[in-house]
Parts: structure tokens; C-alpha cells; sequence
């Protein structure tokens, strides 16, 4: 469950059942201790508070309750394993901001269109300080989240070849995809004989092996392909993922962009198809450039129009990276800390600084471009490639790896907290018969 939908149930749970209530019970029972976690005791009065609201949640799914023994037995399994995550959470130090817990209570307030005033007149008219519990319980499930957050969803690893996979088999299932095939058929007559069908069969191979070989996918389409688009290379062009016949789904299913399938059978004829693109029909395609600096400090550079004739041969004999990074040697009197991070990435024109652009905008890969002033002195820019990037793919990867990450991590989170439990000092005493007997309240022993 992820956070959100758990905050949205907990806001059911106090806003919209209309029996919610949390009310002290009619007898005030003397407390026992049901059970010891470490050096913290679990009383039946928690217990009790805690079943009757599992109670309510079953009510409110229309879940009867049948065996009250069995719930009252998992509900204090519950409070055991939320004792140990908290005792977890004192040892390393994790903290709900009071500005998080309050962007958080806006959130539920709004899914159940409410305000803040509005959640806590409804949860204060429900029960006494309703509103303190309802915030103390949210900050409790935010606590919960980090500790897994540090213990679990940090220590699982996705592979990019997990994200790739992941990808490819979603895309498959998405209509906003659409892919760049190349094809080849080898026809079959109608009613042909085994050995028109072996022949053929062959036929497709031999042309497979020659592209695999290094033959060009194209030539050999016009060359040998009976399909329509024979005379194109095979050219099928972008197609979605309804325009693509059923029987080339697994086959595609299987293949990177650049690489040719094995053969194919179809009613009609052998089939060999080439994956020359791949794209999203709502794609951003932008161009990003690798850029690395490197600046010559200098205190008066702003003040003067133009480098000196020394700096632009010295960026003009820059035309590879290895010498661009040789100049950490050439000034080894510049302080490593000014060109520590001298390796910029690949950024877009947008994302560096206007006068970053405006020195590259002309430059080709393998070249350093003219020196211009900043403030800390003379900047060299080095371009070290240029591409075009899909923006909508960089996000997509982003969002198989975090879903990934977070399929990992619910496959292994009931393992921990089972492990913390299994390493933790547990009494429990919920089967003693004196805890599970109904107490009288100080009234009614006084009254005796």
C-alpha cells in the first residue's frame, strides 16, 4: 500500500465511518501487561483500543468477526511490530518534520474535501483531543515509511538491464509506443507441400545469416523480400502497437533497438524483422551536450573584452579530452577545489548558463571553445560529444526504476520486519486467563 492510499484509509477511518468512536469503555478495567517487547510492555488497554478499532475497520468492509480470540491474538502481533519499528526509529535518529506532518494532514483534509479547521472540528466532535490522536497516528505511519524508506527500499538494487526489461514489456502493453520496423518475407503458395515450406524456410535463413554475417538489413530486403515494402528496404516505417501484426509480438517483445529476430512463421510465409526504433508518440526530444570546464583563475578577466591571444591558441590546441584534462597539470598552482567537479554532464541549452551556450553553440565534439570572463576569471569549455535525447524515456527510466525498487522492497519488507521481530526479546502473555478476564472498575469494587 503505498503512502498516500494508507493515509486516505486511516481519513476514512476517522472522518467517514459514522460509528467511529473511541470512546472509554463503560468499565475501567484494571491494566495487565500482555506482553513485553524488549524493554517496553504492551498493556491490555492498548490492546483493547487497538481491537476495537480493527473491529470498526472490519465493520466498515462489512467483514463480520467471527473468532475474537484469533483477532485479538494478530492485532497485538501488530502493535509488537509497530513497537520494534519505533524502537528502530529512536536508534537512528528518524524524525517527521512538524512542516512535513502538516503538508500531510493538508493532503488528507483535501481527498475528503475538507480544510484542516474543518478535519479537526470533525475528529474533536468525534472523540476528546480526536484530532491530537488522528496527528500523532499520521506522524506514526510517516515514521514507519522513513524506517522502511532507510532499512529496506535503500539496500534493494534494480540493474539497468531489470529497467530496460521492465520498459520494454510495459511498452509493449501501452498504445503511445511506437516502434521502426524492418522487414523481410519469404511467401509461401497456397497449399504449399513440405517441401515448398522447407525450402522457403531455408531460404529465410540463409538471409538471416547474411545480415547476421554484416550484410545490410535494407539490401538485403530488396534483393530478396516478397513483402510489400520490398522495393524500400523493407521500410515499414512507425508503427503503434495495434498496427503490428500478433505473431511478431514475441519476437519484438525480445529485441533491443539495432538488433534483427530469428525467423519468423506466419500463415502467409517466413518473416525476419529488424528494430530500428523505438519512440513515444509524446516524446521530448531534446539535444544535450557533454560539456567539461575548466576555469584559469583570474581577478581582472571581467574587465578586459577579450582573452589574450596566448589563452585562444591554448583552447584552439585542445582537441581532445585527454589534453583538455592535462590542464589540472599545466596550472598545478590553482587550487584543486576550483575544478573539482570540472566534468559537467550532458545538459541541454536551457539547463547550463546562457554564455556556456553561446561559447559551443558552433563548436563541434573534440574541441574547446574560445575563453570568455566570469567572475573566478577565464572559463574553457571542452565538448565532448552531442546527441538527442528522448526527455520522456529519461523519465520512464526513472519511473521503472522506482517501481522496481519498489517491488523489491515489498517482496523483502515482511522479511524484515519478521527478522526484527525474530532478533527481539518478545513475552507474550495474552493467553494467561487472569490478563483476558474481565476486571472490575474502581466503582464497582468500591461498592462491594
Amino acid at each position: 500500500m503505498t503512502p498516500t492510499n494508507l493515509f486516505k484509509l486511516i481519513s476514512i477511518l476517522f472522518i467517514l465511518t459514522p460509528f467511529f468512536a473511541w470512546s472509554a469503555p463503560q468499565m475501567t478495567l484494571i491494566d495487565r501487561v500482555v506482553a513485553v517487547v524488549n524493554d517496553n510492555i504492551i498493556l491490555k488497554s492498548e490492546l483493547d483500543a487497538e481491537v476495537n478499532l480493527a473491529k470498526q475497520d472490519l465493520q466498515a468492509r462489512n467483514i463480520p468477526v467471527t473468532n475474537p480470540e484469533e483477532l485479538a491474538s494478530k492485532v497485538l502481533d501488530k502493535i509488537i511490530l509497530e513497537r520494534l519499528q519505533l524502537q528502530r526509529i529512536n536508534q537512528l535518529g528518524i524524525k517527521i518534520a512538524d512542516d512535513e506532518l502538516f503538508a500531510q494532514i493538508q493532503d488528507i483534509a483535501k481527498q475528503n474535501n475538507l480544510t484542516v479547521a474543518e478535519l479537526r472540528d470533525r475528529l474533536n466532535l468525534s472523540q476528546k483531543n480526536g484530532f491530537e490522536s488522528f496527528r500523532e497516528r499520521i506522524r506514526q505511519q510517516m515514521l514507519f515509511q522513513k524506517l522502511r524508506e532507510v532499512e529496506v527500499l535503500s539496500k534493494t538494487q534494480v540493474t539497468e538491464d531489470e529497467v530496460s526489461n521492465f520498459i520494454q514489456r510495459q511498452a509493449l502493453v501501452q498504445s503511445d509506443v511506437e516502434y521502426h520496423l524492418g522487414h523481410i518475407m519469404v511467401s509461401l503458395p497456397e497449399s504449399a507441400t513440405p517441401a515448398e515450406r522447407d525450402a522457403s524456410k531455408q531460404k529465410a535463413q540463409d538471409i538471416l545469416q547474411k545480415i547476421r554475417t554484416g550484410e545490410d538489413f535494407s539490401q538485403m530486403a530488396v534483393r530478396y523480400s516478397e513483402g510489400s515494402k520490398a522495393l524500400q528496404g523493407g521500410d515499414l516505417g512507425w508503427l503503434g502497437v495495434d498496427q503490428i501484426p500478433t505473431f511478431f509480438n514475441d519476437a519484438l517483445n525480445q529485441l533491443e533497438v539495432g538488433e534483427t529476430s530469428a525467423v519468423i512463421r506466419s500463415p502467409v510465409g517466413f518473416h525476419i524483422i529488424q528494430l530500428q526504433g523505438k519512440r513515444n508518440k509524446n516524446s521530448q526530444i531534446v539535444k544535450q551536450y557533454h560539456l567539461y570546464r575548466f576555469i584559469l583563475l583570474s581577478q581582472d578577466a571581467r574587465n578586459k573584452q577579450q582573452p589574450s591571444p596566448t589563452l585562444v591558441k591554448l583552447a584552439d590546441s585542445l582537441t581532445s579530452l585527454e589534453a583538455f584534462k592535462q590542464l589540472n597539470e599545466k596550472y598545478s598552482d590553482i587550487p584543486a577545489s576550483v575544478n573539482a567537479n570540472g566534468n559537467l554532464g550532458w545538459q541541454t541549452a536551457k539547463e547550463m548558463p546562457p554564455e556556456y551556450f553561446q561559447a559551443i553553440e558552433s563548436l563541434q565534439p573534440g574541441h574547446a571553445a574560445k575563453p570568455f570572463a566570469t567572475e573566478q576569471g577565464w572559463v574553457i569549455l571542452f565538448l565532448d560529444g552531442v546527441r538527442d535525447q528522448d526527455l520522456s524515456l529519461k523519465d520512464k527510466r526513472k519511473q521503472a526504476m522506482q517501481t522496481l525498487r519498489m517491488k523489491k522492497a515489498n517482496e523483502s519488507y515482511e522479511i524484515w520486519l519478521r527478522r526484527l521481530k525474530d532478533e527481539a526479546l518478545i513475552d507474550i502473555r495474552l493467553e494467561d486467563p487472569e490478563i483476558m478476564e474481565k476486571q472490575p472498575s474502581h466503582e464497582e469494587a468500591l461498592s462491594n
